[in-house]
């Protein structure tokens, strides 16, 4: 076995890896760059070594971190280098076990191309795609072609949805193909892409394989990763609902029969895309899966140890038929964004103040920095139940019950997701969060901010609809016969809302935002306030309140100002959120129409285009390359003449 691991990752796959050799009894050292230094997976490790900015992508630190510390085995964890050939092949070349299969078979199945010709030989049903991946801008485009629409751009040597767009036809494809390559060169060193049909109204399933040296080969069941925005996996649950039995037992044996076709030893998953009754191969992970935790969940196993054992030359610890599964499991990925302004990402602090009562996959206890280096998942919820009503109710339920405060998190709009129709009928897609307007599907948290802090300020005394806490400058007195007692004008994140006072019922006030609204009851308790079954926090910060409702934080303060209708257009174009100014479009002194592209934010690793909100003379007031902040002036527009 295994005496000690170079752990080579960070996060919450470090805390997890890190875990099971706890439990076995295997010594381990972490990695970490400075701003990791305090995560949890760090704790029982018998050192950590630094790492230079961007470490976790520096093979020849990490193996130096593994020799220096008499290490025998390096596990790479997933994303950086789990799937790269060439640091496997390097791990190996000095001696050390490199916990996952061959360079041989990582090349192969980390070049969507190559996977797709080789599964096509094992007889694993494939979609029409290129032969072979490039960079080339002008082969892509004439493969574009030949494939036909729509089709989806995927990088050759990385998953997670970095880099992958949808093109429904030849327009701007050149422009999405480099901005494809780009993101793919930054997140896998490797900028050469893969042309894929499209399969529309896609369910988007998997598969877990484990291989040994001694040729066997088993599946631990399927996963459904279909709840997805941008490529990015949301939600998953196992095993995948709603399959027809055969169906679910050749997508089995198919990837079983590719397994053993690789000659696969360790872990691995296979991608699977179903189109009512037919299933498509569309990629293999050569890794272990942030989604493993729902197969550990309904199988009882361990897959990090099985990795270990398999590693060490041990053959698989089960046979297929040993292998049995029961009930549901639900993952909830916490990510700092903030779906309902456009999914931006929310870098900044983050305190943990209760977590709730699952499965929950982390590598801090309380205080998290989040920054925009890295990828924006905080934490992962793992919920099970007897059936999947009873997971996806636990997930739901563990989402809405995390309290933390600082920064905007998903987990209020994936607690919706999960009580939605068409996910308890299973009977969504992969493009199903990507086609619904979280406001308009779920809601407006500003509003509902404002009306949590009306709600705090409605007088325990009713002959008066607000307490001695609402300057009267800020309050309009209306007729009684308006039906309404009054209103307060507020401001949410700069966003001017008004909150009428309707009366009362019971222990709670009735509010509304719009005036032509039905009222809807609030209830405050303490520094909790619940509107229209809407659970929320607020909490006073300095001349304002913090309100936490639908999972994201607003800033509510008093308005200084009613906003007029009509105004003008504000001339100055600021960051939406902290990131990179990676590319200026235009220059100072040119003149742009509205809706133009004046220049990309980057942060997370996603990518956020600024345009014109009008047509006049640009002044650029950041440079090229210049980290910037949330709000932060990038562009000045003029009407033309207006500086003369």
């Amino acid at each position: 076995m295994i005496t000690r691991l170079l752990i080579a990752n960070r996060g919450e796959i470090a805390a997890r890896i890190a875990r099971t050799c706890d439990r076995l009894g295997i010594e381990y050292v972490t990695v970490a760059v400075d701003e990791d230094r305090d995560l949890t997976g760090h704790a029982g490790a018998v050192t950590t070594v630094p790492l230079p900015t961007g470490g976790y992508l520096d093979a020849a630190a990490l193996i130096r971190a593994a020799t220096d510390t008499g290490c025998d085995a390096v596990h790479p964890g997933y994303g950086f280098l789990s799937e790269n050939a060439g640091f496997a092949r390097a791990v190996r070349a000095v001696g050390l076990v490199f916990v996952g299969p061959s360079s041989r078979v990582i090349e192969t199945m980390a070049d969507k191309a190559s996977a797709r010709r080789v599964m096509a030989a094992a007889g694993v049903p494939v979609l029409p795609g290129t032969a072979e991946a490039t960079e080339d801008i002008d082969v892509l485009v004439d493969a574009a072609a030949a494939i036909g629409y729509p089709l989806i751009v995927k990088p050759a040597g990385g998953g997670g949805g970095k880099g992958m767009s949808v093109l429904r036809s030849a327009a701007g494809l050149p422009a999405a193909l480099a901005s494809a390559a780009r993101t793919a060169t930054a997140a896998f060193a490797d900028g050469r892409l893969h042309l894929e049909r499209y399969a529309e109204r896609a369910r988007h399933l998997e598969v877990q394989v484990f291989g040994d040296e001694f040729g066997s080969a088993v599946h631990l069941f399927d996963r459904d990763c279909s709840l997805q925005r941008r490529h990015q996996k949301v939600i998953e649950e196992a095993p995948a609902p709603g399959i027809p039995a055969q169906v679910r037992e050749a997508m089995l044996a198919a990837a079983v029969q590719g397994t053993r076709a690789l000659q696969y030893v360790g872990a691995g998953t296979f991608e699977f895309l179903l189109v009512g009754d037919e299933f498509f191969f569309i990629e293999m992970n050569t890794r272990l899966q942030v989604e493993h935790t729902v197969t550990e969940e309904i199988t009882g196993v361990d897959l990090v140890e099985w990795q270990l054992r398999v590693a060490a030359g041990e053959p698989l610890p089960a046979d297929q038929a040993e292998i049995t599964a029961s009930g549901a499991a639900v993952q909830v990925r916490m990510y700092a964004e903030d779906p309902f302004r456009s999914f931006l990402p929310c870098p900044g602090e983050l305190e943990v103040t209760h977590w709730p009562p699952v499965r929950v996959e982390r590598a801090f206890t309380r205080r998290l920095r989040v920054t925009g280096g890295f990828d924006p998942m905080i934490a992962k919820l793992v919920a099970t139940g007897a059936t999947r009503a009873a997971a996806l109710a636990a997930a739901r339920d563990a989402a809405l019950a995390l309290r933390w405060t600082g920064i905007s998190t998903n987990l209020g709009f994936a607690a919706q997701v999960l009580d939605a129709p068409i996910v308890a009928a299973a009977d969504h897609d992969t493009a199903y969060l990507d086609r619904i307007d979280p406001v308009t599907e779920f809601g407006d948290p500003d509003e509902l901010a404002a009306l949590a802090v009306a709600a705090t300020l409605a007088a325990p005394d009713r002959a008066t609809p607000w307490s001695a806490g609402a300057p009267g400058g800020d309050r309009v007195w209306l007729d009684p016969a308006d039906g309404d007692l009054g209103t307060v004008d507020l401001t949410v994140d700069g966003r001017p809302v008004t909150v009428r006072v309707g009366g009362y019922t019971g222990d709670a006030v009735l509010l509304r935002a719009d005036a032509t609204a039905p009222a809807v009851p609030a209830v405050h308790t303490g520094e909790t306030v619940t509107v229209d079954s809407v659970p929320g926090t607020v909490r006073r910060r300095g001349d304002g309140w913090e309100c936490q409702i639908s999972g994201v934080t607003r800033a509510v303060r008093f308005a200084e100002y009613r906003a007029l209708a009509g105004a003008d257009a504000d001339p100055e174009i600021r960051s939406p959120m902290p990131g990179t100014l990676v590319r200026l479009h235009v220059a100072s002194g040119a003149a742009v129409e509205q809706g133009q592209l004046l220049g990309v934010v980057e942060a997370m690793k996603l990518e956020h285009e600024l345009t014109a909100t009008h047509a006049g003379i640009v002044t650029v007031t950041a440079a090229e390359g210049a980290v910037v902040t949330t709000d932060q002036s990038l562009f000045l527009i003029e009407e033309r003449g207006a500086a003369l």
